[in-house]
């Protein structure tokens, strides 16, 4: 067989991404496209030398017949006395001519063609069952260099070098092998994706997610519930929104409708299954204690017997409250409704002493017998807001040195204008407040500080400035804390921090610079 019958199978370029080549793209000649056409034509083609060599091969077995058993009888001996030696020069008789390929290297180029060729069509059949399954999207860059191995085999193919061809198909291969095997984790993350995009309320990847799983794996069926789901996921987030809403403005029961009807919708979905167990649990609570509260209001008339009523009613809500449990025992001898009023009145005189701290124990103490007294709620909110106000007083003026920053002066006289709104007899507050409009007057008087250096000293005062060389300087300065320091060349740097108080005193300071540097 001829060179020129290679010629005749070079593959096209192959196309692995199935999509249309441009349309300027000229083919080479003779290079038809490799696919299954030319696998058949591949087939028909061996067949067809197969029936040539198989001719061939009978064709010498009747020759050589006929010169072993007829061509004898033909030709007579030849005569010894007449016969001679003579030498042929064969060489160039016998040699092959120049260009020709042997059988032998034809057989191994078909050969090396149909295992490169076998190789492709395994590696476009796997191609395309991964393109079904949407690979290129989770392995786009795997797919690419499956792409640029089979376009370097092609290169190969079209060069007659088979074996290189076959092993750039088969890299290929085994790129797409490893897609395929894994397959099931792939599918795992799209699963998992597919559920957080769910629970995280984005309608749009839980879509994308499932249907990649779907493709991967279609016979799934919680691949198909999920993008089902997925389908219905904003009309099910709005329906859930809208019973949030309510839930926030305590209609519970309204709310719980929602919920019931997003659950409808997907039955899965675990926010909608958790908002419905929080508003039955809601509605058990407030049921609860409205329940409590009748029975201590019930107390609190003298009727233990609608007392118990309330009690027994909220034990059947929560069987195993223990508070229930504690004021149903307490009916008995209005134990409940004593040691509530034994607390609201402590707690009241000690209002009448600003002792507010104090106050706010015995509020909690009443609270903490029955939590939804609403006075006792009421007070101990104004307790508490009079308790810090009266912390804060009291810190401020045992440090009005802080008040030299401008942010803690100004949140100071924010909160003294506030507090003069305060009706009432309050003289603990009163006298608060006097001492603390004394400071913030104060605070923005100048006091005048004496400064004493060497006239060789360099003196700078933080956030005052720098004031040079002197032996004598004066500078008028609010009430706060400073930073004097002195620089002199030759000579250890000192810094002094001085205080200017509220006494009005001027302090004398004295900055220079006095240790040697050796």
């Amino acid at each position: 067989m001829a060179d020129s019958d290679f010629d005749n199978i070079t593959p096209a370029d192959l196309n692995l991404s199935g999509k249309k080549p441009p349309t300027d793209a000229v083919p080479e000649p003779g290079t038809p496209t490799l696919g299954v056409a030319e696998i058949e034509r591949s087939d028909e083609e061996k067949k067809r030398q197969s029936r040539i060599l198989t001719g061939i091969f009978f064709l010498l077995l009747v020759l050589v017949g006929g010169v072993i058993f007829i061509l004898p009888n033909f030709v007579s001996p030849p005569d010894p006395a007449a016969s001679r030696v003579v030498v042929v020069d064969t060489r160039s008789d016998t040699a092959a001519p120049a260009g020709q390929v042997s059988p032998f290297e034809e057989a191994q180029k078909l050969r090396q063609r149909e295992a490169a060729q076998t190789v492709l069509a395994e590696l476009l059949d796997l191609q395309e069952s991964l393109e079904d399954k949407e690979a290129e999207t989770w392995a786009e860059e795997r797919f690419a260099r499956v792409f640029d191995l089979a376009a370097q085999g092609d290169t190969a193919y079209r060069e007659q070098d088979f074996i290189e061809a076959r092993d750039f198909y088969q890299q290929g291969l085994d790129i797409l092998q490893a897609l395929d095997n894994d397959l099931p984790n792939v599918f795992a993350r799209y699963m998992a994706t597919g559920e957080q995009a769910i629970l995280d309320g984005d309608p749009e990847l839980a879509e994308t997610s499932f249907n990649i799983a779907v493709l991967i794996s279609p016979d799934s069926e919680e691949a198909v519930s999920g993008y089902d789901r997925s389908q219905i996921l904003a009309e099910v987030l709005a329906i859930i929104e809208q019973g949030e809403a309510l839930h926030e403005a305590d209609q519970f029961e309204q709310a719980r409708e929602f919920y019931r009807q997003a659950l409808a919708r997907d039955s899965e979905h675990v926010g909608a299954a958790a908002m419905l167990r929080q508003v039955n649990q809601d509605i058990l609570d407030r049921d609860f204690s409205a329940a409590m509260s009748r029975g201590f209001a019930a107390l609190a008339s003298n009727d233990p017997e609608q007392a118990e009523t309330a009690f027994r009613q909220a034990l059947a809500l929560k069987p195993q409250a223990p508070e229930a449990n504690a004021a149903l025992e307490q009916t008995t001898g209005q134990m409940t409704l004593s040691a509530i009023n034994i607390h609201l009145d402590a707690a009241r005189d000690l209002v009448t002493q600003e002792q507010w701290k104090q106050a706010l124990v015995e509020y909690d103490a009443a609270l903490a017998i029955d939590p939804n007294l609403v006075s006792a709620r009421e007070n101990r909110s104004e307790a508490n807001s009079r308790s810090n106000l009266d912390n804060y007083l009291e810190t401020i003026n045992n440090n009005p040195l802080r008040l030299a920053e401008n942010a803690v002066y100004q949140q100071a006289v924010g909160i003294y204008n506030e507090a003069l709104k305060i009706s009432g007899d309050w003289p603990r507050l009163d006298g608060q407040l006097r001492t603390l409009r004394n400071f913030l007057e104060r605070a923005t008087e100048p006091v005048t500080v004496h400064l004493q250096s060497d006239g060789l000293t360099r003196v700078t005062v933080y956030q005052v400035g720098e004031l040079g060389q002197f032996t004598n300087q004066t500078l008028d300065l609010t009430p706060g804390t400073y930073v004097a320091v002195g620089i002199r060349a030759g000579y250890r740097d000192v810094r002094e921090e001085f205080t200017v108080g509220f006494d009005g005193q001027s302090p004398v300071i004295t900055v220079q610079c006095m240790e040697e540097v050796l």
